[in-house]
């Protein structure tokens, strides 16, 4: 394969053999390590293991770079400083963290859209993730989403170029009806409105929400493959955000069929992503949060 692959890890080893299994099968030349540094002297044993596992476990011929924190960044700095440090060094790469176990053919998908679609400013991100559950079909191998899936994922220097973790230019969009019109609906635009604000206000560490900005703003599409290529098994006590398991972990895979059939248009399909807004962002729960906030002048 042809494109790099970046590995993002942390504390958590145990996921790893299922990876590099799958990584030694297509065997990428060139491999880059994020990892961020532990909060304290016990999390220090489980960086180090990590670590050291992993780079034992890559043992085909490959050039392997490495980015190690020594102190804890957290999700915010130590992704978006990560993926600029890849970015300085290659102009596209497939990303995957400790928890996300992919099929084999992820990467051959991956490869084959990024150099298809290099050139092409619309397209934003490549995912790896299917939440459809056999719903929504496409008669292609992918179809097009306003929203990046980054459970697996592929893009180029060009995107992340627009990326900005901070979102800076929140204050200036926020009180237009420019979200409205990205994301077609009052209550889903409500929830991102929400989530950008608090993400402004710096009362999220995340650093992907930012990439949903980045995409809204330049109105961007993202590929969503037609079936799930990435499982996420991370979930529980230790997680740093999934503490329970939900409907989008632990999703199967299905292998990727080649050659690949490319959409006929660029449309978004709308469908598809309203089946992800309800399973993903706007629960029962989560709608009648964003009424009261709604009401308490909050949104």
């Amino acid at each position: 394969m042809k494109t790099s692959v970046v590995l993002i890890i942390y504390k958590r080893y145990q996921n790893l053999l299922a990876i590099t299994d799958v990584l030694r099968k297509v065997k990428p030349a060139k491999i880059f390590i994020i990892a961020d540094g532990p909060k304290n002297k016990t999390e220090k044993l489980l960086t180090d293991k990590t670590r050291k596992n992993l780079e034992l476990l890559l043992d085909w011929p490959c050039m392997i770079l490495k980015n190690y924190s020594k102190n804890n960044l957290g999700l915010k700095e130590r992704f978006s400083s990560g993926i600029s440090w890849v970015f300085e060094q290659t102009d596209r790469a497939i990303f995957l963290e400790d928890d996300c176990i992919p099929d084999p053919t992820f990467f051959r998908y991956c490869d084959e859209l990024l150099e298809k679609y290099q050139n092409d400013n619309r397209v934003m991100t490549i995912s790896g993730n299917n939440f459809q559950f056999g719903k929504n079909t496409v008669p292609s191998s992918y179809y097009f989403s306003r929203y990046p899936h980054v459970w697996g994922w592929a893009t180029w220097k060009r995107v992340w170029d627009h990326y900005d973790s901070n979102i800076t230019t929140w204050p200036e969009q926020s009180n237009t009806s420019w979200l409205r019109g990205v994301t077609g609906g009052l209550i889903i635009s409500k929830f991102w409105k929400y989530i950008f604000n608090r993400l402004f206000e710096g009362k999220i560490n995340t650093w992907d929400y930012q990439l949903t900005y980045a995409s809204f703003k330049n109105n961007g599409l993202n590929i969503i493959p037609s079936v799930n290529l990435v499982t996420n098994v991370g979930y529980g006590a230790d997680s740093t955000n999934i503490k329970t398991k939900n409907k989008t972990i632990s999703v199967p895979t299905t292998p990727m069929q080649f050659p690949l059939i490319y959409p006929k248009d660029f449309a978004i399909n709308d469908t598809a992503d309203q089946a992800v807004e309800n399973l993903v962002y706007l629960s029962s729960i989560g709608k009648v949060s964003l009424f009261i906030k709604s009401i308490l002048g909050f949104l």
